[in-house]
């Protein structure tokens, strides 16, 4: 690693350790906005930005340079068009991350469901020089930019339409270079009903109403949804006194537990949320899918979903699950990944900085 990339991640991290503090009257204004124009709750943009502070490290940042072989700077600068979603509070910031840490020409439509705190960090890192273009929530405001590459993150059902609109505002086509990530859930293979194992799965599950590609959808346990959904539902209540839901489900919910019921599916009822003990493809919102099984029933499911797959949970760090499509990452870091974590099994640095 040279000199000027080391130099770059220290001015990085300068620059992340002031758009977090405590004094930053921006990020403070921006939250509260959020909040109160009801984009996001309180409780869910704390957790994100406390886990921001423990994965963006000076060391973690030297990790993720060096995993992406990033050695040497960029000779040739590229324009590379960011398209964020908005699903969960600052989920975007690993793309502006590694665009600021490869040297490229950032260009950003800041998604409508997270207007504000994206705009925070590019204020920061474009006054400290670590971030050049331009930004909005509007797409047509960034018409004739013409991107040299394309990020994105969201439904495999909205790309097409998306290629079109900015082929009509010549901003990328199909020729451009794109880094898509489509993935919608996760699963988690648990093997115990601890304490520690039900509490890190009712945070898996729950934290942002279940809304990320990280949050588990489906959990494959050596047990039924009957023998433990008294138990389970008790951590869910707790953990929903903490960090109620801020989103809550359509009344067609409480037609599929209707259903459920009346097809003899096992299920647990929690108003807000769905627990059914089946093995359908996780593709509505606030339903969690309870699978009896072990190690290979999780490897099966994942193989079966693996396009719309994120990855496979386990809670013993030297858990194998043979034959799965993914690597398994430990539940207790579903909803805080590592700032050097691949979505999609795909690294956005390493992509960036083998741009051709």
């Amino acid at each position: 690693m040279n000199l000027q990339i080391k130099q770059r991640i220290n001015k990085l991290q300068d620059a992340i350790d002031r758009w977090l503090s405590p004094g930053n009257d921006h990020l403070r204004e921006a939250i509260d906005r959020s909040v109160k124009e009801g984009f996001f709750s309180f409780p869910d943009i704390k957790y994100q930005i406390q886990a921001l502070k423990k994965s963006i490290k000076r060391g973690e940042l030297i990790r993720w340079a060096e995993q992406a072989n990033h050695t040497e700077w960029i000779s040739e600068k590229k324009k590379v068009l960011c398209l964020h979603a908005g699903n969960l509070p600052l989920v975007g910031v690993q793309d502006i991350l590694a665009v600021a840490l490869s040297g490229h020409h950032y260009i950003g439509k800041i998604s409508r469901k997270d207007p504000y705190l994206p705009q925070t960090l590019l204020n920061s890192l474009k006054n400290d020089g670590l971030i050049s273009g331009r930004w909005s929530v509007e797409l047509p405001d960034l018409k004739g930019e013409r991107a040299d590459a394309l990020l994105f993150s969201g439904s495999v059902h909205s790309v097409d339409d998306l290629l079109e609109k900015l082929s009509e505002l010549d901003i990328a086509d199909n020729k451009t270079p794109q880094l898509m990530r489509t993935a919608h859930f996760s699963i988690a293979c648990i093997e115990d009903n601890s304490s520690e194992t039900m509490h890190h799965l009712a945070d898996a599950v729950f934290r942002y109403g279940g809304k990320g590609c990280r949050s588990v959808a489906m959990v494959v346990a050596p047990f039924s949804l009957n023998s433990s959904k008294c138990e389970f539902t008790d951590y869910v209540e707790s953990f929903w006194l903490k960090n109620p839901q801020h989103e809550k489900p359509s009344g067609s919910l409480y037609y599929r537990y209707a259903y459920n019921k009346a097809a003899g599916i096992e299920q647990a009822w929690l108003d807000d949320f769905l627990i059914e003990e089946t093995e359908h493809e996780p593709t509505e919102p606030f339903i969690l899918h309870w699978v009896q099984g072990d190690r290979n029933k999780a490897a099966e499911l994942a193989n079966k979903y693996r396009q719309r797959l994120q990855t496979v949970y386990v809670t013993d760090p030297s858990a194998k699950i043979e034959n799965a499509p993914v690597e398994p990452e430990l539940m207790r870091d579903a909803q805080n990944p590592p700032i050097w974590w691949k979505p999609d099994g795909q690294d956005p640095l390493k992509w960036l900085i083998e741009l051709k």
